[in-house]
């Protein structure tokens, strides 16, 4: 009798204990085929295998333990904390999240158009705003067209581009009289130049060979110019010489101590209210002689409590004018440090 070959099909793994029977039904058909697969029966130890295991129990006695791995545990500071988030807990916080983020995008919108509006303004103000017109205050020394030109200032310049420090500048040496130099705008197109003028205090007496000429400097001793007789209102200085002096430019002595102390002098009579002093001699240090008005002659002698000396020869000037508007003489304040006393010696 012929055999017919049927397929075999792969079974899943029977389990370890018993046997179990797999069911595969045949392609194309409804029959199925049965299929048993025992599993192998345990074997029980021999003898040998006993009595090895008897000996190995009696040489430890008891049954070995696996000795656990010790773990170290992290310290505390680097624990990240535990903590239970409840569901509306999480919902606060995404929420909060989401408003900081849209929070930061308006920031950085409002940044960055902040940019280009600072951006755009100087763009339109360096390139629109021209100069059309150009107006100088306050000066009286000199006229407006020669501070235009010595400010190098032209129409059809940038209107924000000239400073007030850079003008002054120029003019220090150009002009000399310029003290100070404030600038304006006024739109569209008119800059506006306001001048502050200097006045010659002190007139330090040069001797050439030919005449006396006077180098003429303001209260901080800048270099005004050279003239041949002292101005209004100018201190004539005796016993101090100038080493050099450039034009705009602060004197220097050859005895630098004099020119501060002739600086100290003047500004300790006019705080006394005392402006007119006409000559101040220090050719001496310790015979400072100061001419008021040039009638009245102050003997100071050192300089040591000269804003007391000067207080003190304010007070009896003024006494001697009270009696006389045309008193001239001497006040002698030379130990008023230790006499706390001025003397006026009228002239005869």
């Amino acid at each position: 009798m012929a055999t017919k070959k049927v397929k075999r099909w792969r079974s899943r793994p029977a389990s370890k204990k018993g046997g179990t029977y797999a069911t595969y039904p045949k392609p194309g058909e409804s029959e199925v085929y049965k299929v048993r697969r025992d599993s192998p029966e345990p074997k029980e130890p021999s003898a040998l295998q006993r009595e090895y295991a008897q000996q190995q129990q009696k040489k430890t006695g008891t049954k070995q333990v696996k000795k656990k791995r010790k773990y170290k545990s992290a310290p505390a500071s680097k624990v990240r904390a535990q903590s239970y988030t409840p569901d509306s807990e999480r919902e606060r916080l995404r929420r909060e999240k989401v408003q900081r983020k849209k929070r930061n995008n308006v920031l950085i919108r409002v940044a960055i158009a902040a940019a280009f509006c600072v951006v755009a303004a100087l763009l339109s103000i360096f390139i629109f705003f021209k100069i059309g017109e150009i107006k100088v205050v306050g000066s009286e020394k000199y006229t407006a067209a020669q501070i235009i030109e010595a400010s190098e200032i032209s129409l059809g310049d940038n209107l924000f581009a000239p400073t007030a420090a850079g003008i002054q500048h120029k003019l220090d040496t150009a002009l000399p009289y310029v003290r100070t130099v404030t600038i304006k705008h006024q739109l569209p197109d008119i800059l506006i130049i306001s001048v502050k003028e200097a006045s010659a205090q002190f007139a330090f007496k040069s001797a050439n060979k030919t005449a006396t000429k006077y180098i003429l400097t303001d209260e901080d001793l800048k270099f005004l110019e050279v003239s041949d007789k002292p101005p209004k209102g100018a201190a004539v200085i005796e016993g101090v010489g100038i080493q050099g002096a450039d034009l705009g430019e602060k004197a220097t002595f050859k005895e630098p101590e004099k020119g501060e102390l002739v600086k100290q002098i003047k500004a300790a009579f006019v705080q006394n209210k005392l402006d007119n002093i006409t000559r101040i001699d220090v050719s001496s240090i310790v015979d400072i002689a100061v001419e008021y008005n040039g009638c009245i002659t102050v003997q100071i002698g050192q300089a040591k409590e000269l804003d007391y000396k000067c207080k003190l020869a304010t007070k009896a000037i003024e006494d001697a004018l009270k009696e006389n508007k045309n008193a001239a003489g001497t006040v002698n304040v030379k130990q008023a440090d230790q006499t706390k006393q001025a003397y006026f010696n009228p002239k005869q």
